[in-house]
């Protein structure tokens, strides 16, 4: 009997978003992404409560503030009082988030309160999507077994005598969503700069013209030796536009993703050093998707290199035969 195509599709939906997967890889993970957050993008208490004291409307209050201002008055809530005691509440969160301590309920309360700190830096009109996809990510990590592997949480179920749960189907669909997103991301990003530019963005002059006041601007001498290589400016424009364009196409391609990855993360480094744009929060989530959304590739390369000498593939070692 033939399987419905309802069926076959609902497999292969399954098979995309769920295929099981180590639950240490997602442990590392929430290691890495919390400890971030924690020691790099954290929010700076003074810069909010500065922005409180000073201004008694939001320019362009966030979706979460706007529920917050509905549920309780402004004055109440948004007040260097109360945002003091959030940060703390968020900090030691994020503590008990890095350590594994009720691990899903200090992620949540993590990431919630880290939203909330964004939004309400947003809703005075400087928005960047770096924050926002990687707060995303934090609420996902706490959706998901984070706490399995590499936790107080796991070290108290052993004493239980509990066994851990080693692979879950759950444990690598946070990476799958991250990495939806940030191709939506550049794709956005691409289709800006063709719309509003047009094919002109890539003549190279427009590269060298932002390269040439961001890098002068904020100290990267690499920059502005970028803004004087007009032929180089050309090449990286065509470069940044299929990159920002194409990156879905790796959602699609798995043996090609790593690559993606890699192109990206190099693209991000270069932004940084040649005119100073700290897309951090996107680096941090380009390494974790490239190191462990298809770890089969890495595998791959590895026995590829084991097998593989200077000239060519080595044979197998045969055993002496002795007379």
């Amino acid at each position: 009997m033939s399987v419905p195509p309802r069926s076959r599709w609902m497999d292969r939906w399954n098979a995309y978003w769920f295929p099981v997967t180590p639950t240490l890889d997602l442990a590392v993970c929430r290691i890495v992404a919390v400890a971030a957050q924690l020691l790099w993008f954290f929010p700076n208490l003074a810069e909010h409560t500065n922005l409180l004291v000073k201004n008694t409307d939001f320019i362009e209050p966030q979706l979460i503030v706007r529920i917050i201002a509905a549920l309780v008055p402004r004055e109440a809530f948004f007040t260097p009082e109360v945002f003091t005691a959030l940060y703390r509440v968020t900090m030691l969160a994020g503590v008990s988030a890095l350590v594994g301590f009720f691990t899903r309920a200090s992620l949540f309360v993590f990431a919630l309160g880290t939203w909330i700190f964004v939004s309400h830096l947003f809703s005075y009109g400087d928005r960047h999507h770096t924050e926002a996809l990687f707060c995303i990510f934090l609420m996902l990590l706490a959706l998901a077994p984070s706490g399995e592997r590499l936790s107080v949480d796991a070290v108290l179920r052993r004493r239980r005598g509990l066994a851990p749960q080693e692979r879950s189907e759950l444990a690598l669909w946070p990476l799958k969503v991250v990495h939806v997103l940030l191709a939506l991301t550049y794709f956005s990003a691409g289709m800006s700069k063709l719309l509003f530019s047009g094919l002109r963005w890539m003549n190279g002059y427009t590269l060298q013209s932002h390269a040439f006041g961001d890098a002068l601007q904020r100290g990267h001498p690499l920059g502005v030796w970028l803004a004087q290589q007009h032929t180089l400016a050309v090449v990286l424009s065509y470069f940044t536009i299929m990159l920002e364009i194409f990156l879905w196409v790796s959602l699609f391609t798995p043996r090609l993703a790593p690559l993606f990855f890699l192109a990206a993360l190099g693209f991000q480094v270069g932004l940084y050093v040649t005119a100073g744009y700290d897309f951090l929060q996107h680096m941090v989530l380009l390494v974790l998707l490239l190191v462990f959304l298809y770890p089969d590739w890495w595998r791959a390369r590895g026995k590829g290199a084991l097998t593989t000498g200077p000239h060519g593939p080595r044979s197998a070692k045969r055993p002496i035969e002795i007379d």
